[in-house]
């Protein structure tokens, strides 16, 4: 759980050597013993619906008593640093969720919004109190991501994703806008929630700014998303929200963060309801699961090699931040000129990334590399995939074996299609290292 909006929220953000200092002090405070962890108290910040002004959920945050001010993002990163970035993360989810049960909003339609570390609900002990476990207890739980996590390890934020979904809980993307990149990968997790960052309604909006909604609204239109507007402290902030095409908000002119009201916000009715999809996601075992051509497209590997640098000279060319995902079977085939490539392409793109047995982990600077065993079903896959704000685009291949030589023919097929190509990126990501 995290930092709430501004406002006469306490806590307190470090900029100067002596706040530094302070907050060094109350981390360590927060952080020196398990039951000093335990003594965390939330807080909630109301989530409300700009058609009606109406309260329709809140976020939860954290907030430690025994150490006012401090700034729950430096408590998460200094228990990462400490290994116990599960214990912390877990205290908070489970106080945040006791509360909510404790008091009665299990069945009023209010959603709760809960800041999570994907690392921290890998492993879940069973005594753990797992936050996936309230998915059946009637109380609406989203999920709060953030950019930095889709960047940092996208593989693990997928299955965290995947496991959700599966049990009945929502997704929510937070803070989108500080980081144009991760754009890209909106409709690979599916977000049910889009939380632009406060910087986008504080004035007129920059040409990159405007690049960033155009995107997120075009993903709302495609996948019926919901877009919350973070940071909404002046009517000014609030009608550029509403402009945008929020329809949620969150900020200090529409609540501060506060303890629970003992005598609840009104039930939200159906109709009103933060909306969630419900959908699972779809994460093919292998990209080749999608070919479906009858009678299949064939082709030999000097052509597949043709197809796969068009695909990337499209990229190189593309004025948008893009995602670039490959699979070569063997390394060797990753050649001096497609690290070249690809080099290119990881300097002005957050994840460029690439598969085959022995391939180094970073086979080029900047290029993720994952190396698989030579019996792994990717082992038979060559695929180049491309994922922009707009552009959709996959070459996917597969290697019916087990002949070799350049006039072997691989079954093939290139699409457009956003769904297909989103498709085939979450079955590589699912293997990267």
């Amino acid at each position: 759980m995290f930092v709430g909006n501004r406002g006469d929220d306490p806590v307190q953000r470090s900029g100067s050597p002596r706040q530094d200092l302070t907050q060094e002090i109350l981390v360590e405070r927060v952080l020196r013993s398990t039951a000093s962890v335990l003594q965390v108290r939330p807080v909630y910040q109301p989530i409300v619906d700009l058609r009606t002004d109406s309260v329709v959920g809140a976020e939860a945050l954290a907030r430690w008593p025994h150490a006012p001010g401090v700034d729950p993002s430096l408590v998460i990163e200094r228990s990462r640093e400490l290994g116990r970035v599960s214990e912390v993360d877990r205290a908070c989810r489970n106080a945040a969720l006791d509360t909510v049960t404790a008091l009665g909003y299990l069945d009023d339609g209010m959603t709760i919004f809960v800041n999570v570390e994907p690392d921290a609900l890998i492993e879940r002990p069973p005594e753990s109190g797992n936050i996936f476990d309230t998915s059946t207890s009637g109380l609406r739980v989203v999920l709060e991501l953030t950019e930095r996590a889709l960047l940092s390890d996208p593989a693990q934020l997928l299955n965290v994703v995947a496991d959700a979904r599966r049990r009945g809980l929502g997704i929510a993307l937070d803070d989108v806008g500080r980081n144009a990149d991760s754009l890209t990968l909106l409709s690979l997790i599916a977000p049910d929630v889009v939380k632009l960052d406060g910087t986008l309604i504080a004035g007129s909006p920059s040409h990159e700014q405007l690049h960033i909604i155009m995107a997120v609204s075009a993903y709302a239109e495609a996948t019926g998303a919901v877009i919350l507007a973070e940071g909404i402290e002046t009517e000014a902030h609030l009608q550029r929200a509403v402009d945008l095409g929020a329809t949620l908000g969150q900020g200090w002119l529409l609540g501060m963060p506060a303890e629970l009201p003992p005598t609840r916000w009104p039930p939200v009715p159906a109709g009103r309801r933060v909306h969630l999809s419900g959908n699972p996601l779809h994460i093919p075992a292998k990209p080749s699961d999608l070919l479906d051509a009858d009678p299949p497209r064939t082709a030999t590997r000097p052509v597949l090699v043709r197809y796969s640098r068009y695909f990337e000279e499209q990229a190189l060319a593309s004025g948008e931040p893009l995602t670039i995902l490959a699979s070569f079977q063997q390394a060797v085939h990753f050649t001096g000129a497609d690290q070249r490539r690809y080099g290119e392409l990881a300097a002005s793109n957050s994840l460029v990334a690439v598969v085959a047995v022995d391939m180094p982990t970073e086979p080029a600077p900047g290029v993720r590399g994952t190396a698989i065993p030579n019996d792994h079903p990717l082992t038979r896959e060559w695929t180049v995939i491309v994922l922009g704000r707009h552009f959709f685009a996959a070459l996917i291949a597969f290697d019916p074996g087990p002949e070799n030589g350049p006039d072997r023919e691989f079954t093939y097929a290139i699409t457009h299609d956003r769904l297909t190509v989103v498709a085939a990126a979450r079955a590589l990501l699912q293997h990267l290292g």
